[in-house]
């Protein structure tokens, strides 16, 4: 068995076009996992617990980037290596150690000020421990795609995370308990991570432990602007449900994250053509090739406003009846809010793009100071928009916040680009 599943994820006759493909595998079922669970959530258990799943798993996504702490871009992008796996994988221990310490955190104030149950707090915990496993599977997905196969990277997360949420699916129709389902969902998850990428892992690194002062502290000085530029970047995209927990009950949290859901579809499909170039964009870069580097810019926006042109008509047409059928609710009276998230997510995944070019030309540092101000913007505002316009409320906020950001981080893009060509 273990010869075969080693076999599965390292053959392949074309590396280039199996990453393409298994990229595009792995995006679309990382995106399923938490919608999937929430369908089979609000099925089997009601809108109250699907509400505090949404919650929980926000919150664990939010600290998700303590652990991961920017770092993949900036591994992936080391062409010349001056940091070595162990030393990813070291900075990785103490990163996730700091992430479920955030983690507790997080979850006592939510009992001490938003009077969250026992339950509750126990599943926030349980979705931190998910992410915990997918924070160490991320420093692995970080090493096979450096070594140029991102076929094996995304075949083995695929894996993992379709083994977790199906293990997790099966728990929740048996048991109804939403405790119970999530305490399998982290065994199965480890379990698909052992039987995934630590069994190639040997083909493409060795895993020891190197605590060296020098490169632990050069990982984290140049990848500081990106860990606070991703945690702030996934704040401000949960911001809107922060204050819709803090003023507005499960059930709206339930249905908002319903019609939320699709706002990173266009994200994902954009990273299925910007990210197996990811290397490429380096060497151009590297090399002093700027027509090819800026030819891969512009087709990358072309690729994400036709995606969000698209995403904008499905919600105008068909996408709160499907969605209604998908998570068994009328969502019919949300279609505007829809709209607004579909606009909203077309703002993320150029945020996104930008922030993986800026990451390229190393001018990451830069990111910063765009990401809190928005950030403040939202911290004030968030509480504002919800409590006056509800859902609606909710969705404008969002996008607005990215907006705002995708229009910083262009203007970052453009004057550093022209700096750094400068230098050459």
């Amino acid at each position: 068995m273990k010869n075969l599943l080693r076999k599965l994820f390292l053959q392949t006759k074309d590396v280039e076009r199996s990453s393409y493909i298994w990229n595009a595998v792995y995006g679309i079922v990382f995106a399923l996992q938490s919608a999937v669970l929430l369908m089979v959530i609000n099925r089997t258990n009601g809108l109250d617990d699907a509400g505090v799943f949404s919650i929980a798993y926000a919150i664990a996504t939010l600290i998700s980037f303590i652990g991961d702490f920017g770092v993949r871009k900036y591994q992936v992008s080391d062409i010349r290596e001056e940091n070595s796996f162990a030393d990813y994988f070291t900075s990785r221990i103490l990163t996730c150690s700091v992430m479920m310490l955030a983690c507790l955190g997080a979850a006592v104030y939510g009992v001490l000020f938003n009077s969250y149950s026992v339950s509750k707090f126990i599943v926030i915990m349980l979705m931190g421990l998910v992410k915990l496993v997918e924070s160490f599977a991320d420093v692995f997905y970080g090493r096979f795609q450096q070594k140029g196969r991102l076929d094996v990277a995304a075949k083995a997360n695929s894996f993992r995370i379709a083994f977790g949420m199906c293990c997790c699916s099966a728990a929740l129709i048996l048991t109804h308990d939403l405790v119970i389902s999530s305490v399998v969902w982290v065994l199965s998850s480890f379990v698909g991570f052992c039987c995934s990428m630590l069994l190639v892992s040997p083909e493409f690194c060795t895993i020891r432990v190197h605590f060296a002062k020098v490169p632990q502290l050069r990982i984290i000085r140049e990848c500081l602007p990106l860990f606070i530029g991703a945690f702030l970047l996934i704040y401000l995209g949960n911001a809107s449900k922060y204050a819709i927990d803090a003023y507005m009950d499960d059930a709206s949290q339930a249905c908002y994250n319903f019609i939320y859901m699709p706002v990173f579809a266009i994200g994902l499909l954009a990273n299925f053509v910007f990210n197996p170039v990811l290397v490429t964009m380096s060497e151009n870069w590297d090399t002093g090739n700027y027509k090819a580097f800026h030819r891969i810019i512009w087709k990358q926006q072309g690729v994400i406003a036709a995606l969000t042109i698209l995403a904008v008509l499905v919600a105008l047409t068909i996408g709160c009846p499907i969605l209604g059928i998908l998570y068994h609710a009328d969502l019919s009276e949300f279609k505007m809010e829809l709209v607004v998230l579909m606009i909203g997510g077309g703002m993320l995944a150029l945020v996104n793009f930008y922030t993986v070019v800026i990451t390229v030309i190393r001018c990451q540092k830069h990111l910063t100071a765009g990401y809190i101000g928005v950030a403040l913007i939202a911290w004030i505002m968030a509480g504002k928009f919800v409590q006056g316009y509800g859902i609606m409320g909710a969705a404008v906020l969002y996008t607005a916040l990215m907006t705002l950001l995708a229009i910083v981080f262009a203007g970052v893009l453009l004057i550093c680009d022209r700096l750094e060509r400068k230098k050459c």
